[in-house]
């Protein structure tokens, strides 16, 4: 009777776990609720109310040119931050070339940030007002708007990832 009793309860304890093994699960990169992003135009969405097919081209045309833009400021960038670690990692850090690439960052980065704010208000400038709002509340960062965050959930690092209308960081 009590090997009856053990094996129904093992039966039941089985059932109960496989049932909700789902539940227990994490979720990976890519599924609803973690680092998707917005649909963007990766499958020729906007997320925006009533967005045309013109509009949707034209948008994607201006988010390319801005992409091949800023890749090339990105890059130099990268070149900057490479050249600081060696400066700044040398036997003797030379404190005046420490201090000129960090300013020359610094120019990059404000460059960097119109070119956005640039491209952004050409973005916008192809919108009605109804998709004005919804655009302007979706700034796309820090899990608000178009995205979760930066990169791909919470724990999967820095990726840059894809935010609609427009795509990169508005």
């Amino acid at each position: 009777m009590k090997s009856l009793k053990f094996k129904s309860l093992v039966i039941l304890i089985s059932l109960f776990l496989i049932s909700n093994s789902d539940i227990l699960a994490q979720r990976g990169m890519g599924q609803k609720g973690t680092g998707q992003r917005g649909a963007g135009f990766a499958n020729g969405q906007c997320n925006l109310p009533n967005i045309s097919k013109e509009q949707q081209a034209k948008i994607s045309k201006l988010r390319t040119a801005h992409m091949k833009e800023s890749q090339k400021t990105r890059n130099i960038m990268g070149e900057k931050r490479a050249r600081l670690q060696t400066l700044q990692t040398a036997d003797k850090v030379d404190m005046k070339a420490v201090n000129k690439t960090i300013d020359e960052i610094g120019v990059l980065r404000t460059e960097m940030h119109k070119k956005r704010a640039t491209h952004r208000q050409s973005v916008r400038n192809l919108l009605t007002d109804e998709q004005k709002v919804v655009f302007d509340s979706k700034r796309g960062r820090n899990g608000k708007g178009f995205g979760k965050g930066r990169g791909y959930g919470k724990a999967y690092g820095k990726g840059k990832g894809r935010r609609a209308c427009g795509g990169g960081r508005f």
